[in-house]
């Protein structure tokens, strides 16, 4: 199963980014920065502080070390979904949440995963019916649920 993740991090001023930023970087682009921090309206430290915004797309090994690293779980809540998740383009993509407890930061993701299903093969193949669907929202909710249950507690 691949991930395709749009992690945020903010922090207040005086504290630095590296802590939260994942391990194995260079797996990440980086797709804003300062200039997009939103928290200004939470008065004292964090009237100016940092963000970031990185995506990837993950192996299930890079995704579970980077849970590891960011101290991110899943949450049970609806999404809106993202836009323009990794390997998606400019697309919706259905998204889970994740997020982290942190006294000095702000942190959340969005997680699509991406299965391998026997429909990628029979698609591939052209073994579909016409109008059958490749992934549909069945399949999407089954996922979805063992994503949220394996990473209740994190990587």
């Amino acid at each position: 199963m691949m991930f395709s993740v749009i992690y945020s991090v903010d922090v207040p001023e005086g504290v630095g980014l590296r802590p939260f930023l994942p391990t194995q970087r260079r797996l990440f682009d980086t797709t804003e920065g300062d200039d997009q921090f939103e928290y200004s309206y939470l008065e004292g430290r964090w009237t100016r502080g940092r963000h970031r915004k990185l995506c990837a797309m993950l192996t299930r090994e890079q995704f579970e070390r980077f849970l590891e690293d960011t101290g991110l779980r899943s949450e049970d809540v609806q999404t809106l979904g993202s836009i323009g998740a990794p390997g998606f383009g400019y697309g919706h993509a259905p998204a889970i949440s994740f997020t982290a407890e942190e006294e000095d930061a702000i942190l959340s993701a969005y997680v699509t995963p991406i299965p391998q299903i026997e429909r990628t093969r029979r698609a591939e193949a052209g073994d579909l019916p016409d109008g059958d669907a490749l992934f549909d929202e069945r399949d999407w909710e089954r996922v979805r649920r063992a994503v949220i249950s394996r990473y209740r507690r994190g990587a």
